[in-house]
């Protein structure tokens, strides 16, 4: 079992990254060790301890993937700069 849920690796980042975070946690084996899971340079970062190159490559393409989602909506977005680089959609960044 994954030492953090799926609820608390989703409370980690914006609720508009929770489809990301489902899709990669509902490819982890049950014995998974999920040991941190944050934005970083306005991007998804999910750190497991070791897995399958399959479940790293899924993991990759989601943390690129999410440079596209905003992480406040879950609409299309793009990496803004202010300070923190934060990924978000137009109307989330005004």
């Amino acid at each position: 079992m994954p030492n953090l849920t799926l609820e608390q690796c989703q409370n980690c980042v914006g609720p508009g990254w929770a489809g990301l975070i489902a899709e990669i946690y509902a490819a982890l084996p049950e014995d998974a060790f999920v040991a941190q899971v944050k934005e970083k340079f306005g991007g998804l970062r999910f750190y497991i301890g070791a897995g399958t190159a399959e479940l790293h490559d899924l993991i990759e393409d989601v943390e690129a993937r999410s440079y596209t989602v905003c992480e406040s909506c879950g609409k299309h977005g793009k990496p803004r700069e202010g300070g923190w680089i934060l990924t978000l959609c137009d109307e989330c960044n005004e």
